[in-house]
């Protein structure tokens, strides 16, 4: 039997290929074993060496033992100093499309220069192989130690503190490493600020539109100003986000503190206010303030009308078009320059605001539903979030009954967060998914107990408010959430409640969520309103939705809007491209031979060239709508789409960008400078 497994394996080492039988013919002597087995630790010669340079990564060697890992599949070869032939044999067998490789490499190493004695290999072994002792620059240092203070969002003054210095002489095994101090890497932190805001500053230089997002923060006594910036990619529709500032502001939160800030901010950034699309804030009034006196097209129409009455001073007159944003920048500078702004007062400049949809939804849930006046919903609704509430209440403040309800229920409770209400409502659906179980777990606390009308009460609450807490879901997106979701989502929502029937409890809780979308969401579903047109065009210029939500009654003037916003957007790039055109070559030469009016026609089909795409955009196979890259195919909806859809539908991006400052700025680190929290909290942002 040994003698048949011996035969089997002599035929698995053989191969076809005659270069397999030249090598194993020329190597026959490598195999060898010498005859004195006493070695030379210095001057030992390996002849195979070109093994250990292109096929393993020696591991370790001990006088004649040799163990080395192969770089194909990283299996660990134990062999010998004197012969090669486990190391082949591992070749033969496991990756015989090496061969022809192997076989060159050995006539290239037969040159005597190219052997190695044990003592090379020994020092190759410790040098190159060996990834600690691996010399790190200064430069190589103070980065990974930044590194890992900024993702860690630990303090500057880590990188002295005895137990880093301990841990990182002890990797390295080096007691004389650099380790930078707190000063370098201060200055590490300036200059990666510094780049990070020049790096950004081209890249919305480069783009059409862009949207910011704003909010003001309060933490130990602090408060700072937010600001996020968002804009789409024009090939991948890839949205990206970055943080402007968290800038501390100091006095009172009123509209005039505020448009400084914000001006201040886009200063820093160079960031023309024609370029934003919209700026994206919760529904304070301070904001709404601010963004109403400060807006530019109520000041460029300010300005307009000062200067047509003054025509004394002033021997030119501005002439404000709406729809071109820039002129009204010139018209500002015009009038400034004519002394009508002092030199010490500083011009405060907004762009178009928009309230955040994620917040209206929120105050309809916790506001609006409050103050139904129903006796008989207020009656069992007072009653069962009461004993609810003190359910929760025991769990977040005793840990024994926490244990008792894990026990019973065997699974954890979420306690709401009073400022997000959706955490409510999750709260309530975990509970009526596990109401067995919760009932046994009060009746263990010794709470009040729930009765069967009360149960009934929250499966009918979870039934109507679904749709509300999912609508808010949706529009809290960042990366795949464009403007085009509020309209279909709010008609959906209303649409949902109105169909609901059949209910016991909930009736006015329903009745109260649909006049507070009535309210709150006007410009949404009173699609009549010159405020609607964001909203209408975001959403018809998305393949997802295009003209599928709109009501009938509104499809053809939908449509036409869409058309005359096509229109226009082929005009101005068509205008855009007849001046870039003039600039480089004048038509003049050719008038005598091409009439005007030909040349005219040559950016004359527009119009024609924006119908048909838009027109072919609408028709288009759902089929073909489940990517935005369709867009690639309609080069004017696609500016369409990116002039409306840039803005964000909430300022949840702000938000979370509180979040994180609140892990950097904490209790133990209140005397942080607010310049280094401010880099501190973008560079973080940036690098997640």
């Amino acid at each position: 039997m040994e003698k048949f497994v011996q035969k089997t394996r002599k035929r698995q080492l053989q191969d076809d290929n005659d270069s397999v039988e030249e090598v194993e013919s020329s190597i026959v002597e490598e195999t060898d074993e010498p005859k004195n087995n006493v070695i030379d630790t210095n001057d030992t010669k390996l002849n195979f060496n070109y093994l250990f340079e292109n096929f393993f990564t020696v591991i370790s060697i001990n006088v004649k033992k040799l163990n080395a890992v192969c770089q194909n599949c990283q299996k660990v070869i134990c062999g010998s100093t004197s012969s090669s032939g486990n190391f082949l044999s591992h070749i033969k067998l496991k990756h015989p499309g090496l061969m022809d490789k192997l076989k060159s490499c050995r006539e290239r190493y037969k040159k005597p220069k190219n052997v190695l004695t044990q003592s090379k290999l020994c020092h190759m072994t410790s040098q190159a192989y060996n990834p600690i002792s691996t010399k790190l620059s200064k430069e190589k240092i103070t980065d990974l130690v930044f590194n890992y203070i900024l993702q860690e969002m630990r303090p500057l003054s880590t990188c002295e503190k005895p137990a880093f210095k301990n841990l990182i002489k002890g990797l390295t095994n080096n007691e004389e490493i650099y380790i930078p101090d707190h000063r370098v890497i201060g200055a590490k932190l300036n200059e990666d600020y510094k780049a990070y805001v020049t790096k950004l500053t081209e890249q919305i230089s480069m783009k059409s539109y862009i949207c910011t997002t704003a909010d003001i923060w309060s933490c130990n006594n602090k408060s700072y100003f937010g600001m996020t910036v968002h804009f789409i990619d024009e090939t991948t529709f890839k949205r990206s986000s970055y943080a402007l500032a968290c800038r501390r502001i100091q006095g009172s939160h009123n509209y005039i503190n505020i448009a400084k800030t914000i001006t201040d901010i886009l200063n820093n950034f160079c960031i023309n206010v024609t370029k934003i699309s919209h700026t994206v804030t919760d529904n304070a009034s301070n904001f709404g303030k601010a963004f109403r006196v400060y807006n530019q097209q109520y000041i460029a129409s300010n300005v307009t009308t000062d200067t047509t009455n003054d025509t004394n001073d002033l021997n030119t007159s501005i002439d404000v078009d709406v729809t071109d944003m820039s002129s009204i920048i010139d018209d500002i500078q015009k009038y400034i320059s004519n002394e009508h702004i002092d030199d010490d007062e500083e011009l405060i400049l907004l762009p178009n605001h928009m309230t955040c949809s994620a917040h209206i939804l929120n105050l309809i849930a916790t506001i609006d539903t409050t103050n139904i006046t129903e006796q008989k919903y207020r009656t069992i609704s007072r009653s069962t979030f009461g004993k609810i509430n003190a359910f929760w209440n025991i769990l977040s403040r005793s840990s024994t009954a926490s244990d008792k309800v894990f026990k019973i229920c065997n699974c954890k409770f979420p306690v709401p967060v009073v400022t997000r209400w959706n955490s409510f409502f999750d709260a309530i659906q975990k509970l009526v998914l596990h109401q067995t179980n919760v009932t046994e777990a009060i009746n263990e606390l010794k709470l009040t107990k729930l009765k069967s009308t009360e149960w009934s009460f929250l499966q009918e609450y979870c039934q109507v408010v679904e749709p509300l807490a999912t609508s808010l879901d949706k529009l809290q997106g960042e990366d795949s959430c464009f403007l085009g979701f509020v309209a279909p989502t709010i008609l959906s929502l209303m649409n949902k409640l109105m169909n609901t029937s059949h209910l016991v409890y909930c009736q006015p809780l329903c009745s109260a969520i649909s006049k507070g979308l009535e309210k709150r969401f006007k410009a949404v579903l009173d699609l009549n309103l010159p405020e609607s047109k964001p909203y209408i065009l975001a959403s018809v210029s998305h393949p997802k939705f295009r003209l599928n939500w709109v009501p009938p009654i509104f499809i053809q003037t939908f449509k036409s809007l869409f058309l005359s916003e096509c229109n226009l957007v082929g005009s101005i790039n068509s205008s855009q491209l007849s001046q870039s055109t003039n600039s480089e070559d004048s038509d003049d030469f050719f008038e005598c031979i091409m009439p005007s009016s030909q040349l005219s026609d040559t950016y004359g089909s527009c119009s024609l060239s924006a119908n048909v795409q838009a027109l072919t955009f609408l028709d288009i196979k759902k089929k073909e709508t489940k990517n935005l890259h369709i867009l690639n195919q309609y080069p004017i909806v696609k500016q369409v789409f990116l002039k409306y859809n840039t803005t964000l539908p909430s300022s949840a991006p702000v938000e979370r960008l509180f979040s994180a400052g609140s892990q950097i700025l904490t209790p133990r680190r209140n005397r942080l400078k607010d310049n280094t929290f401010e880099q501190l909290l973008c560079l973080r942002s940036t690098k997640e």
